[in-house]
């Protein structure tokens, strides 16, 4: 039914955000909504395709942190079906002005310096939703929702039970309006957490978003949805879908373990990546030699086994030497795993070169000393892109190599 409604014009903008000290060494160089998921795919295909679905045929795309691999992996929009008469999927940098760049001063503004982008398209709804999130959402219902109840704002909520002061809850009354909202309270009014997934009507939006104009930062949790309950209709809508948020090292991993699970069912959601780029997808069924084990585990493409896997998701072309084991990681593109390496338990980077007798994420993690910061507590070691281990260097649970890292042989890492 709702594929026959004629909707209003809607313009989706995908809050591609920076890079979050959280995710560690592997957003150095990148942002968090170009993070690898399943293989080859990226955190941002998940919104990206729900556009897509939803018949939304303009994205803008908001992002100014190293947005170089966003550029690279979203083109034209193509793989999403955004070229054409009337579709475009764009990268939108911080506005450039006749003597200076002015930076994005928070989410919301990075909105409010794309109003001409959103008024060029004739925009009657904006659909504004993160680009770090793995979920799966008709985004038709939610408009659909918005519109029967004659709102200005629409949020999007899901119950979670476990208080997270990182977020923002909602209290929802009976007929759907949002009669309280906090922003990362510490002690939640209600278990219905912002996903940041919202529905303006684009004459409130830009009313209430250029009032802020001269604000200092401008965020939607803090500033812009209590300046729209004051004088406008906000409502929310309960999703009861799967959702992950990739801001934390163990919150994406979790996600990668729900994969293998079945929870998280790619083909199913119909998610679309580009398939043109060959960086990340190679266009050869993997290898498994003689000897070689796999259990419970993701091999993508170009990916050539002669060791053991185990709970594992392995992206292109990781080759995995004889007597080698990977067991509980994320391996990402091209990384070359030595005779005898261990792995337990870590996220390696793309094109990481670990020699014979590396062991990561096997020993206990070293005492923390005043001022460590632990990017995961379940243990997790992170190796940071282009790294070269050399024979026998040891990584304990916990440790971190920066991208570009090398050690000499039977080097001991830390945090």
């Amino acid at each position: 039914m709702l594929s026959r409604i004629k909707f209003p014009r809607t313009t989706g903008m995908i809050l591609a955000g920076g890079r979050v000290g959280e995710l560690s060494v592997l957003t150095l160089e990148r942002p968090k909504s170009a993070l690898p998921f399943a293989g080859h795919f990226r955190i941002i295909d998940f919104p990206l395709s729900n556009m897509a679905h939803a018949g939304i045929t303009n994205v803008g795309i908001l992002s100014q942190y190293r947005p170089a691999s966003l550029i690279d992996h979203v083109g034209v929009g193509e793989s999403w079906d955004f070229i054409g008469l009337d579709r475009g999927a764009k990268i939108l940098p911080p506005y450039h002005a006749a003597e200076a760049m002015d930076w994005y001063r928070g989410n919301a503004d990075a909105v409010l310096q794309n109003l001409v982008y959103l008024r060029e398209l004739d925009t009657q709804i904006a659909l504004i939703v993160s680009g770090d999130h793995v979920y799966s959402m008709d985004y038709r219902k939610l408009i659909y929702e918005h519109l029967e109840r004659g709102a200005d704002l629409t949020i999007a909520f899901k119950s979670i039970q476990e208080p997270d002061r990182r977020f923002g809850y909602g209290v929802l009354g009976p007929d759907g309006a949002l009669e309280r909202y906090e922003e990362k309270p510490t002690a939640p009014p209600s278990d219905l957490v912002s996903l940041t997934v919202y529905v303006f009507n684009i004459d409130p939006l830009e009313a209430v978003l250029s009032r802020m104009r001269e604000h200092d930062s401008i965020e939607f949790g803090r500033d812009v949805i209590p300046a729209m309950m004051a004088d406008y209709r906000v409502c929310g809508h309960v999703f009861d879908g799967y959702w992950a948020y990739s801001r934390t090292v163990d919150g994406y991993y979790d996600a990668h373990r729900d994969l293998l699970d079945g929870v998280i069912d790619i083909e199913s959601w119909d998610v679309r990546t580009n398939n043109n780029d060959n960086s990340l997808v190679r266009q050869t069924p993997p290898i498994f030699r003689a000897g070689s084990v796999i259990e419970d585990s993701l091999i993508s493409e170009g990916c050539m086994i002669a060791g053991t896997v185990r709970g594992s998701v392995l992206g292109p072309g990781v080759h995995v030497a004889a007597g080698a084991t990977v067991e509980a990681s994320i391996l990402y593109q091209g990384v070359d795993v030595g005779a005898e390496t261990q792995i337990r338990t870590a996220i390696v980077d793309k094109r990481v070169r670990l020699g014979r007798g590396v062991r990561i994420g096997l020993d206990a993690a070293p005492p923390t000393a005043p001022g460590d910061v632990n990017v995961s507590q379940k243990g997790i070691a992170l190796v940071g892109k282009d790294a070269h281990l050399a024979d026998e260097t040891v990584i304990p649970q916990s440790g971190l190599v920066a991208p570009a890292g090398q050690t000499q042989r039977g080097a001991q890492g830390g945090r």
